[in-house]
């Protein structure tokens, strides 16, 4: 299995490195307004390196502030998605506990500035040996469960700010809320590789299905996010980590008033997960 981690390489975006990390104070300080409802600045990076460095500075805010990352948040997993910013591989950041909400949850989207809404599909680490898997297999055996997630992101960019994928980097992939309901057991999936190939998922707004989604529109499968992160690096994965593995449909614009619900089928079992939006 190969992966295209072009991603934290100079030449994938933007060829010859022409930026520099950008300056910590400006980060930090788009950290703290960002907390604070405000929106993005350009933090003007032209390669992933420097993304990296400027988003170290940005989740040090982060998580003095939030308290320590609980999972992480792995975007771009979908070949569409890769090709419409012009990349071969996902971005990451840093999810924190805050973010995230249980089923049933009334969101409020006070405080967001741009918020939209995607079906997407998250798992639990049940143990620490997932830092040394190496196939579909080994992931498996070290997760604790498959759970089911509705994310709220925030693009939350001043306007004139274009977003690239260097961009999202630099912001850990503009996480802000998600929905998580409970999940299925690992040890009660028959053949988990081959249950979460096949899974498929329905999501309803008002309950009218809206999009829909299967395992394969996750770097083909939804396991390869996870190998795909671990051999990234930059990602402590221990138990209880919870790891967003991308979207399984469209993103939606997220506005009050409207009931989500996203359905799972996975090995000849469901799981759901709904949330309301309110302003």
């Amino acid at each position: 299995m190969r992966f295209l981690v072009c991603g934290m390489t100079l030449a994938c975006l933007t060829g010859p490195a022409l930026a520099a990390c950008p300056d910590v104070s400006l980060m930090q300080n788009a950290a703290r307004g960002w907390i604070a409802g405000q929106r993005l600045p350009d933090p003007v990076v032209l390669n992933m390196q420097d993304a990296d460095c400027a988003y170290a500075t940005f989740r040090s805010v982060l998580e003095a502030e939030l308290g320590p990352a609980v999972g992480v948040k792995v975007a771009f997993t979908s070949r569409s998605a890769q090709e419409s910013y012009g990349i071969e591989s996902p971005i990451a950041g840093a999810l924190f506990a805050p973010m995230l909400l249980p089923d049933g949850a009334r969101l409020s989207l006070k405080g967001s500035r741009n918020p939209f809404y995607e079906v997407d599909l998250a798992v639990t680490v049940g143990d620490s040996s997932i830092m040394q898997a190496r196939t579909r297999e080994d992931v498996a055996a070290a997760l604790k469960d498959i759970r089911p997630f509705i994310e709220v992101p925030d693009l939350a960019l001043q306007k004139t700010v274009v977003p690239t994928a260097a961009l999202m980097a630099a912001y850990g992939v503009t996480p802000w809320r998600g929905v998580l309901g409970r999940g299925i057991p690992i040890a009660d999936l028959d053949d988990p590789v081959a249950d979460l190939a096949a899974l498929t998922v329905d999501l309803r707004v008002d309950g009218r299905s809206v999009d829909a989604g299967d395992g394969g529109m996750l770097m083909e499968h939804p396991l390869d996010v996870v190998l795909w992160l671990v051999q990234r690096g930059g990602y402590e994965l221990k138990p209880g980590s919870v790891i967003s593995l991308g979207a399984l449909g469209s993103a939606h614009p997220a506005t009050p008033g409207h009931r989500l619900r996203a359905e799972y089928r996975i090995g000849g079992r469901s799981m759901q997960v709904g949330v309301t939006l309110v302003p």
